[in-house]
């Protein structure tokens, strides 16, 4: 007998305990609704009672009749609940006049006093006081009928379920655990696929149902499991690969067919009828075996690939290549390995290392010869750099000079309009070459990496306004609408390099401008995102020119670049576009385009710059 211990009797006692619990909750609230009830029906009477006795004792209070008020007080306590009555007034005798029970009454006492008024006509009179004292000892009896009757009927409950509930149990629920545990037996006895009839459709029979699927399984398992040994057995005796066991002394407990072939014994039974030691089957260098042990005891993956040279009992030098780890099967110890023989490889690796040297010979004199290219082109880029730095200031102190006399000369009121003509061309001409000069050193400055930005702050909107003023003018003389549009939310004070980001700008809104032949200009600036002391702002320049072609666009950042010779009529050098990408790329950003042809081209970049 398993007494409290089986399932039944824990189902029973906790269905017990949760029945007795809701009877004796049930009961308890049916009790205490009940004596509200009882209670509050004693004082509904007790205030009808005492307005009775105040209507009827104001008429023979009012006359002084002493033995008509003594008799309604006597009918008074003709009610068994009454305690006790009294009235008091000036009238009476001694001033009141008072019926109590001469036995004590047991109960709570509940006591209330009312005015008598005696009413003629309109006019209300009080006469005297009275005192109605009721008890709840009724009541009391009454709720403890009530309780005893619920102490009755909770039992035989009680009594029901645990009759119904032993039933419903053993029914539902101990057989069929029964017959789960008797198949689990079965099972654990070695019949595999043992099954048990599913006669229900609950959880239990569910159960059962993954109680058969599992022995099947388990049954399906060892199956697999045989046909697996067996395979592997195969494997075992058929690889290629010397495959062998030994125990933690060394001594072989099984290997296969190639291992033995590899130490020159025809079948592994001839190998161990030889020795079971494999020290004894091939020699090895005392070197290498401490090596072999001293890996296996420092590594917990044991010896992976390890190259060997041994030697076979016919004196036959061979090279293995030996995996060996250690299984451990409770408190035994154990060794695998597999032994794959190298001995060509070894030999083709030696020649391999032969001519690598020889590579390696070559390899530096191409290597050396490669410096002395790189030292000499280092040093014509380190020429050209000089070069470009002295000669800046030689181009452009000429040019000056140039532009500055043209400019005098144009102030003379004197000169006839082919003058002025032949001036503006000369001034004209002058500033094109200087553009085309910083742009040729912006350019050697930028492939050189010697390009610096300079962050500092600044006002945000007047460097962009500051950059469309001058582009302004020169939209207007060709007719085109130039506008700029700029978010409301654009900070006050960014730091950025305002110079690089001018030159930019300058550059964009300049070949929007020259592009154009009519429509309109844009520059519009948003502010894409804020936060955390920075901003990220996206630039664009959007024109109605002519537009680009997907393999002019594929060509467009390309240095000394005009992307067709459609636009080669346009003057430029073509680095703006080039020096413009790398500034941006620079500032962590990047130009792209959308265009199309004869529609117009839009140049947007995005910026994430510190506010401050």
């Amino acid at each position: 007998m398993l007494g409290f211990h089986s399932l039944r009797s824990r189902l029973m006692l906790g269905l017990g305990l949760a029945a007795l619990l809701i009877g004796v909750l049930g009961g308890g609230l049916w009790t205490q609704m009940e004596s509200a009830k009882l209670r509050q029906g004693l004082e509904a009477r007790h205030a009808r009672l005492a307005a009775l006795a105040a209507n009827g004792l104001a008429g023979p209070m009012w006359n002084l009749d002493t033995a008509a008020v003594g008799a309604l007080l006597d009918t008074l306590m003709s009610d068994p609940e009454v305690v006790s009555a009294e009235v008091q007034s000036q009238g009476l005798g001694n001033g009141h006049l008072r019926r109590a029970r001469p036995e004590a009454v047991g109960g709570e006492h509940l006591e209330r006093r009312f005015d008598i008024v005696f009413q003629a006509g309109a006019e209300r009179t009080p006469v005297g006081t009275g005192r109605l004292v009721l008890s709840t000892a009724g009541i009391e009896a009454e709720l403890r009928t009530t309780q005893r009757f619920i102490i009755g009927l909770l039992a035989a409950l009680l009594a029901a379920l645990v009759a119904g509930c032993y039933w419903w149990v053993d029914a539902l629920v101990r057989r069929p655990v029964h017959d789960l545990g008797q198949l689990a037996q079965r099972v654990a006895r070695g019949e595999l696929g043992a099954q048990q009839p599913v006669r229900r459709n609950d959880e239990l029979g569910r159960l059962t149902e993954q109680f058969n699927r599992m022995s099947e399984r388990l049954n399906t398992a060892a199956r697999d499991l045989r046909q697996g040994e067996a395979r592997y057995r195969s494997l075992f005796e058929n690889a290629s690969e010397g495959i062998f066991q030994t125990d933690r002394r060394g001594r072989l407990i099984g290997l296969n067919r190639a291992l033995a072939q590899m130490l020159g014994f025809s079948s592994p039974e001839a190998a161990l009828r030889h020795s079971r030691s494999l020290r004894r089957l091939a020699r090895v260098p005392a070197r290498d075996t401490k090596r072999v042990l001293s890996m296996l005891s420092q590594q917990q993956r044991g010896v992976q690939r390890l190259p060997l040279l041994i030697e076979t009992l016919a004196g036959e030098p061979r090279w293995i290549e030996l995996s060996l780890h250690q299984v451990r099967e409770g408190k035994h110890l154990r060794f695998e390995g597999m032994a794959s023989d190298i001995t060509e490889r070894h030999m083709a690796e030696q020649d391999l290392a032969l001519h690598r040297e020889h590579l390696e010979e070559l390899v530096a004199a191409r290597t050396a010869e490669l410096s002395e290219t790189m030292q000499r082109a280092e040093a014509a880029s380190q020429a050209k750099s000089r070069f470009l730095a002295t000669m800046s200031h030689e181009f452009r102190t000429p040019l000056n000079a140039i532009l500055g006399f043209s400019q005098l000369l144009q102030l003379n009121p004197d000169h006839s309009d082919e003058t002025r003509r032949k001036l503006g061309l000369i001034q004209d001409s002058g500033e094109h070459l200087l553009a085309l000069i910083s742009d040729l050193l912006d350019m050697a400055a930028v492939e050189a990496g010697r390009v610096q930005l300079h962050p500092q702050a600044v006002q945000l909107r007047s460097l962009l306004e500051l950059s469309c003023d001058s582009l302004r003018l020169r939209a207007e003389q060709k007719g085109l609408r130039f506008s700029v549009e700029l978010d409301e939310y654009l900070p006050d004070r960014v730091l950025v390099d305002g110079h690089r980001l001018r030159q930019v700008l300058l550059n964009l809104l300049a070949n929007a401008v020259k592009f154009t032949d009519r429509g309109h200009v844009l520059l519009n600036v948003q502010s894409l995102s804020a936060g955390l002391g920075r901003a990220r702002l996206l630039i664009q320049v959007v024109d109605t020119g002519v537009g680009l072609t997907a393999d002019q666009l594929s060509r467009l950042f390309q240095p000394f670049e005009q992307v067709s010779d459609r636009l080669r009529r346009r003057e430029g050098s073509g680095l703006g576009l080039s020096i413009s990408q790398q500034l941006v790329k620079l500032m962590g950003g990047e130009i792209r385009v959308e265009s199309v042809p004869d529609q117009g081209s839009r140049f947007f970049f995005e910026l994430d710059l510190p506010v401050v």
